[in-house]
């Protein structure tokens, strides 16, 4: 306005006239303003509509095996597990705490992303009432008389999916499940690792895939009968991408992602099985939330892109020794004793399990990005506090 009054002063224009325009252009600013704010408030509103508020969730419970152990391992072999030693914690923590990665996991940047403390592991838990997470390292879908008749391999732990489900029955049984969140991490894979570790044929490790599916279409089945309304199933990485199975089968064919194709076929069945078995179970539950996490796909689209999401090294791994923990003096390879100094930039940790810069990645496009869900509706959509 001070603008307009100087100008008609130098001009000589008629005073009138220039406060009608100054304030003509203020009515004009305060109706554009508010036409802005009211553009704000639907878009917000419509933000919300797709993107609702995060949910409370109590108590949240997580299974599957050292993709999501958070300590089971460590705590029922101390001393002899590898993630109970330096470099595995180095990142985030600064000491090992039974993680198979440098740092956090899948499952705590969920529970990180639910405005909740990191699930303690359920051995040597004394409060039973609250959360808890039973994934251990090393646990198959199938128990170890299963494995033995099907590929004739064994477990490093006896601790399988059944397990894992009873501890969760006994110590739930007077809580109050239908607020509560059960994130279903990977499971089946080390059935599938055994068998290849065993040099079974490709036609065995394939005939294991149909029991791993029945036994974890079984224990959603319980977990809902047990009044559970939200569930996230986690799926396999593609297990052609990793470190160890590149070393191993290298000169193997592989496909335009760098990843062993014969490998990856096991991981690639086990998903699509996997994500029919969710879709059909939340089809019979209309009151049920489940979800299906493409893990493969969102692995696949951190390769294809991985300068997007801060990452120069795609297969090897950052701490090489742990391949020779995993294989074993069998395998006759010069490998470093020493973590590499940027591990933000590494996908793979140890040969076997990924870099909490991975997992962040991960998790944080299962969050945001509808594409990885099934179905489409994600009902975590609207928890990114990490």
């Amino acid at each position: 306005m001070k603008r307009d009054v100087d100008f008609a002063a130098r001009s000589g224009c008629d005073s009138a006239l220039v406060l009608f325009r100054s304030e003509a252009a203020t009515e004009f600013l305060q109706r554009t303003l508010f036409l802005w704010a009211a553009l704000a408030h639907l878009s917000a509103v419509q933000s919300a509509s797709v993107h609702p508020p995060c949910k409370r969730f109590q108590p949240i419970y997580a299974f599957g095996d050292s993709i999501t152990d958070t300590g089971n391992q460590v705590r029922t072999s101390p001393g002899s597990a590898p993630a109970s030693h330096l470099p595995y914690g180095e990142t985030y923590f600064k000491c090992p705490t039974g993680r198979y990665s440098d740092g956090r996991l899948m499952v705590d940047f969920l529970t990180t992303a639910l405005n909740e403390g990191l699930l303690p592991p359920h051995v040597g838990l004394t409060d039973r009432t609250g959360s808890e997470n039973f994934a251990v390292a090393g646990a198959t879908a199938l128990d170890l008389p299963s494995l033995h008749e099907i590929a004739n391999v064994t477990s490093t732990t006896p601790i399988s999916l059944d397990c894992q489900i009873s501890s969760f029955n006994q110590d739930s049984c007077e809580v109050k499940l239908s607020d509560a969140l059960v994130y279903f991490g990977e499971i089946g894979g080390n059935d599938y690792n055994y068998a290849l570790a065993a040099r079974r044929s490709m036609d065995v490790v394939e005939s294991l895939i149909s029991p791993v599916m029945t036994r974890i279409s079984t224990a959603l089945s319980d977990l809902i009968s047990r009044e559970v309304k939200h569930i996230v199933v986690q799926g396999q990485f593609p297990m052609g991408c990793i470190s160890v199975y590149k070393y191993v089968l290298n000169g193997s064919a592989t496909d335009k992602d760098g990843c062993i194709v014969s490998v990856n076929q096991i991981s690639d069945e086990h998903n699509r099985q996997l994500k029919n078995v969710v879709l059909d179970i939340a089809g019979k539950h209309k009151d049920v939330s489940l979800l299906f996490f493409d893990t493969t796909s969102a692995y696949v689209r951190v390769l294809q892109n991985p300068k997007a999401y801060g990452f120069t090294n795609l297969f090897d791994p950052c701490y090489e020794e742990g391949l020779r923990l995993f294989l074993g003096p069998a395998f006759n390879m010069t490998l470093g004793n020493q973590t590499c100094s940027s591990p933000q930039n590494y996908i793979n940790w140890d040969g076997v399990h990924f870099t909490e810069a991975m997992y962040r990645t991960l998790m944080r496009l299962f969050l945001e990005r509808g594409d990885f869900a099934s179905p489409s509706w994600n009902f975590l959509s609207g928890c990114t506090y990490f």
